[in-house]
């Protein structure tokens, strides 16, 4: 019996997990599991896709394989050891968010940017046992209390990520403005999130000691990644189903950009249908890199040197429908990028004058 994850044969995801930036020009054999990773999968949902992906993708590795350009191989998650992927929801499910609004965005004050106001409260993170196209690393389904905080309402756009940075390392080369930024490691998000502080005469809210260390300042009221289950609650947004619309997967072109209607490329944000609060892209477009380590469930994100892997969440353009489910979790290393990655920040929320 299947865990429910779409995974390729177990051969093949085993040396995926071996290969984390492969040279172009190690040959089309190797350009093919590279290839299928272009926009930040690594599996495929069923023998049919299976078939097709390959088909699809042959051309694509080919060229690839030719390019001389590094292809960055996004890991699938590992199944949490000991059993615990699968678990039992608590008895009593706590209550969702009030409904009645969605809230407002909040206005910009000078040198900030437009953000949604995310209401506090509590919900239940991961995904049930009979979830279609669950995995086991969604489980087990626990409680999580998240405080007020506010959140953009898209991505990170290229254009202002290239203001901040003054860089645009975006795919494909000169696209729309309003694309989002991709091909941005974790490290590079931190470096913006702080830059956008100190424009907005906010405390940055990361230390960057080294390339590899990071430590994030709890007390600072500046921009920062969202910790992933700040992410699944935004994404949720008071839902409990696959998606934050339903479960029903033929909407899914409503609301995201995935394999089966972006052509294989980032698409300007804010094109498809919101959530419940009014925030854009979570499923689809670009994965979004998370603060958190990637860690079996239950745990909690906290102030401490990086771990091996992070957190990235929402599926991106390249992806089939199953990879943007509101639970589903993968794991990549903070340094490395990738055409399918980029991410969106969240805050404090404001005090009132």
């Amino acid at each position: 019996m299947s865990s429910g994850k779409p995974v390729a044969t177990a051969a093949f995801q085993s040396l995926l997990r071996r290969l984390d930036y492969l040279p172009g020009g190690l040959g089309m054999a190797l350009g093919l599991g590279a290839g299928a990773l272009l926009g930040g999968g690594v599996a495929l949902a069923s023998p049919l896709v299976a078939v097709g992906g390959f088909v699809a993708l042959l051309g694509l590795a080919v060229a690839l394989a030719f390019s001389g350009e590094p292809i960055t191989v996004i890991d699938s998650p590992a199944e949490p050891e000991g059993g615990q992927g699968v678990g039992e929801a608590p008895n009593a499910p706590p209550a969702a968010p009030a409904m009645e609004a969605i809230p407002v965005l909040a206005p910009p004050i000078a040198g900030e940017v437009a953000m949604v106001s995310i209401p506090g409260g509590t919900f239940l993170m991961g995904s049930p046992d009979d979830e279609a196209g669950r995995g086991n690393d969604e489980g087990p389904v626990h409680e999580q209390r998240i405080a007020a905080f506010e959140c953009m309402p898209h991505p990170v756009t290229r254009r202002l990520y290239r203001e901040w940075m003054g860089k645009d390392p975006g795919w494909p080369e000169g696209e729309a403005d309003e694309r989002p930024v991709n091909n941005v490691s974790w490290y590079d998000a931190l470096a913006f999130c702080n830059e956008l502080s100190k424009r907005a005469g906010l405390a940055p809210c990361y230390r960057l000691d080294a390339p590899s260390r990071a430590e994030w300042d709890q007390a600072a009221n500046g921009y920062r990644l969202p910790t992933e289950a700040e992410w699944e609650y935004a994404c949720r947004a008071g839902s409990r189903t696959r998606y934050s619309f339903g479960d029903d997967q033929r909407q899914l072109a409503e609301h995201a950009w995935y394999a089966d209607n972006s052509g294989n490329v980032p698409h300007p944000v804010g094109q498809k249908e919101p959530n419940r609060w009014g925030l854009h892209d979570m499923h689809g477009n670009v994965w979004e890199w998370c603060w958190s380590d990637y860690e079996p469930y239950p745990s909690k994100a906290g102030d401490r040197p990086i771990g091996a892997t992070r957190v990235l969440r929402g599926g991106s353009f390249g992806n089939p429908a199953v990879f943007l489910r509101s639970a589903y979790r993968v794991r990549f290393r903070p340094e490395n990028r990738g055409q399918g990655i980029g991410f969106r920040c969240v805050r404090g929320p404001r005090r009132q004058p």
